[in-house]
């Protein structure tokens, strides 16, 4: 899992961009509003929407919040 940081996030990339169709992307705050977020979209083999990307505000991240894989599903952990 690849980690990148933006001006407000720390990005986790859970599958590139590439397995996506490019105009269906679509954020969604998770949790409390601002805090962390799911970045989604339609994968082009199936067509069926998948979490392309996992933000977490740097504010978070210090305070020392990760995402974690847990089984088939990405969590959210301190």
């Amino acid at each position: 899992m690849k980690i990148h940081k933006t001006k407000k996030y720390v990005r986790y990339r859970i599958r590139s961009p590439k397995l996506f169709v490019k105009s269906s992307f679509r954020t969604d705050d998770i949790g409390r509003p601002g805090h962390s977020k799911r970045i989604a979209g339609i994968l082009k083999k199936t067509g069926k929407w998948a979490t392309q990307a996992i933000l977490i505000s740097k504010e978070d991240y210090k305070k020392g919040y990760r995402v974690k894989k847990v089984g088939e599903r990405y969590k959210i952990i301190k």
